[in-house]
């Protein structure tokens, strides 16, 4: 077997990949009508192959500072990174034209490189070319890819099957270039994205693991003994052969260490770390192997049997029918087939990894895994299932060489029963898509009210107006990043510290100052009023309401209290309705909050106890239709003999027409002001 034979002479491989990429993502794409995913993570990742180009083109500043979420630094390090998989990008945004339809050809070219980099790695595995073919199949267009089109990050692959085959040939083979080239694939995969790099590595983590067990436990070798064979390969070579291959490694580890240098400085700029009880959500149960909410065949089945499981969107994990029996007849017959410890390899791998990630019963074995360093960043331990597919994959290749070999119809009933049957569950399934006139009908519309004539040096802020939130950040994002400035808008995986960064904030100005406030106490200069009035001057907020000049140059006093606010000092407090108007779906009811006492009433509470608004309905005959469930923080301390001017935020689904909206303060966990004497404010609902 060579090159040439598996990439370039198998027109059966050829032709089966072009039928089922037309059946499963261009069917649903309408061709290049509808974009792969909806108008949030898509476009963010999209955004992320943008800036990539703008910035070989020197339209873009930097790799990882990006323009939004500005001043804030490595904001590229809160997300993947894509730089890997950059390359297909540069060249269909260079051919195109257009950065939503490289998108769309970079997103189809995916499939291409996932199936080719899997047939290769089954060819070299010994299977044949047939086999080789279906598992390519599974690994490029199972039901698991379909669930998780949505994640662009997680859609180029390739390097996962490419690594794997090499680093088994080096367990079989003991050669040191075996394990460079396999190294060489595995790093290429962390640069097309750190999640599908992460489970790469842990595969071939699991696969050591399973090798020196079995030398050990099965055939009885000593570990001495084994690593004794892994240094004869390096032992043999020519002093210039080895130098080459100390070279190679090193050349690896630094690619590594410029890739995650920015990543290191994310987790210690921002402590940025994912809790266990958020990762805990997102790890595998048993009955995640047979979620597919997507598929038209078994999406009825789950949605009855599996409907409490925490984060259900992520859990998408079914394989398919098709593909589980061939992988369980594969697994029945492959310790007798002439896969013999690539299958042990493999199966044992999986076999490791699936009880290591599997959350049961409250408890799991990943619990310990998830304190090593960078671990807990992999927060959606259920994406795992992209780099399952490939040991899958390997399974069902050996079914369909035994289908092959056992009978003279056994190749007929393969292509007339097995792969279309295969295409066909393949294709029942739906592909999460959107309009691309509607990606492009946001941005017109975002750019339509950008000022004309903007400093160079300008930083936009847009008000959230079309929803949802992050569609509204990622169109200023865009805006942005096609016009040369910053903005303080931004949407990814993880926001910058700070009260300002809350996800929702409408065309409440306050956030302005907030976000200002926010990034000063992050570089320390909070009491810095030049920097300050230098960013606020450079700013150009659009859209919002409630902006005051006096921000220009003096910041709202925003503090936190470290004790809790006694009854007279509340009762100082009083509100005032001053507006109200319509906003996105919502009203916005504009008070004042009266601070007619001594002392300031701070905004935040060190002590979890900090006073807040609520809000609650009266219907046409005074009996209140909830409870005081809703809750909004104050957005800037009230000054003592002062007042603030807040807006809080009514959803359309909450009104209740000529009823009255009651609005009152509580200071949390201690008293509500209408307890002790401070009145809720009525406001009659029309």
């Amino acid at each position: 077997m060579n090159i040439k034979d598996t990439l370039g002479s198998n027109l059966n491989a050829f032709v089966l990949l072009l039928v089922t990429l037309a059946a499963v993502p261009l069917a649903q794409m309408h061709g290049l009508k509808m974009m792969p995913g909806d108008v949030g993570d898509a476009r963010l990742n999209n955004y992320f192959l943008e800036n990539i180009y703008q910035f070989l083109a020197g339209r873009s500043d930097s790799l990882w500072h990006l323009g939004f979420f500005y001043p804030f630094p490595y904001v590229l390090g809160f997300s993947d990174n894509l730089f890997g998989a950059a390359p297909v990008y540069i060249l269909m945004r260079m051919i195109t034209g257009q950065a939503d339809t490289a998108f769309q050809l970079w997103f189809l070219f995916g499939y291409i490189a996932n199936f080719y980099a899997t047939y290769y790695a089954l060819r070299r595995l010994g299977c044949t070319q047939t086999s080789s073919s279906v598992g390519a199949l599974i690994f490029a267009f199972a039901l698991p890819t379909t669930a998780h089109a949505g994640h662009a990050q997680l859609h180029y692959r390739f390097g996962i099957p490419l690594a794997t085959v090499f680093f088994a040939e080096f367990l079989a083979k003991k050669k040191m270039n075996s394990l460079v080239i396999s190294g060489a694939w595995m790093v290429w995969q962390f640069y097309c994205g750190i999640y599908m790099g992460f489970f790469a590595l842990l595969l071939l983590v699991a696969m050591s693991l399973v090798y020196f067990a079995h030398s050990k436990f099965w055939l009885k070798i000593k570990l001495s003994e084994s690593i004794r064979e892994f240094l004869a390969d390096w032992q043999s070579k020519e002093i210039r052969q080895k130098a080459k291959i100390i070279l190679l490694f090193l050349l690896l580890l630094c690619l590594l260490i410029v890739l995650f240098y920015p990543y290191l400085q994310v987790t210690k700029l921002y402590n940025v770390k994912r809790s266990w009880t958020e990762i805990a959500t997102m790890l595998p149960r048993p009955q995640s192997y047979f979620l597919s909410d997507a598929s038209h065949l078994w999406s009825t089945t789950n949605a009855k049997i599996f409907a409490d499981i925490p984060m259900r969107h992520e859990h998408q994990m079914f394989i398919g029918v098709v593909p589980l029996l061939l992988a369980v007849a594969g697994f029945l017959i492959g310790s007798r087939s002439i896969h013999g410890q690539a299958y042990t390899l493999l199966v044992g791998a999986l076999g490791v990894i699936i009880v290591l990630t599997l959350y049961l019963g409250g408890l799991s074995l990943w619990y310990l895994v998830h304190k090593l360093p960078l671990a807990s960043a992999i927060r959606a331990m259920t994406r795992i299932d992209q780099m399952f597919l490939f040991p899958i994959a390997f399974l069902a290749a050996i079914a369909i060489d035994q289908i092959h070999n056992s009978a003279k119809w056994g190749l007929k009933a393969i292509w007339a029963i097995v792969i279309p049957l295969l295409i066909f569950e393949f294709s029942a399934t739906k592909l999460g898509t959107s309009l691309k006139a509607d990606w492009r009908k946001r941005l017109a519309e975002t750019e339509s009210i950008l000022p004309k004539q903007l400093p160079k040096d300008a930083i936009v802020f847009f008000a959230q107006s079309k929803g949802p939130f992050y569609a509204d950040e990622l169109d200023t994002m865009w805006v942005a990043l096609r016009h040369g400035v910053k903005t303080l808008n931004g949407y990814s995986g993880n926001y910058p510290p700070g009260s300002g960064y809350s996800s929702n904030y409408g065309d409440d100005c306050s956030v302005l100052p907030k976000r200002m406030l926010s990034y000063l106490k992050f570089v320390h200069q909070s009491d810095n009023l030049t920097y300050y009035r230098e960013l606020m001057q450079r700013t150009v907020p659009i859209g919002f309401k409630g902006c005051e000049e006096k921000w220009l140059t003096s910041p709202p006093a925003l503090s936190i209290i470290d004790r809790v606010y006694i009854a007279d000092e509340f009762r100082k407090l009083s509100l005032a309705f001053i507006d109200k108007h319509p906003s996105n779906n919502k009203v916005n009811v504009g008070l004042k909050i009266i601070n007619s006492g001594d002392i300031p009433i701070a905004a935040s509470s060190s002590l979890g106890k900090p006073i807040r608004l609520s809000w609650r309905f009266m219907d046409t005959n005074g009996a209140p239709v909830s409870g005081w469930e809703t809750r909004m923080d104050l957005p800037f301390d009230v000054p003592a003999h002062g007042d603030i001017y807040v807006r809080i935020p009514i959803e359309s689904n909450m009104e209740i027409k000529s009823g009255t909206l009651q609005v009152s303060l509580v200071q949390e966990l201690v008293f509500w002001g209408h307890d002790i004497g401070v009145p809720p404010l009525a406001i009659a609902w029309q």
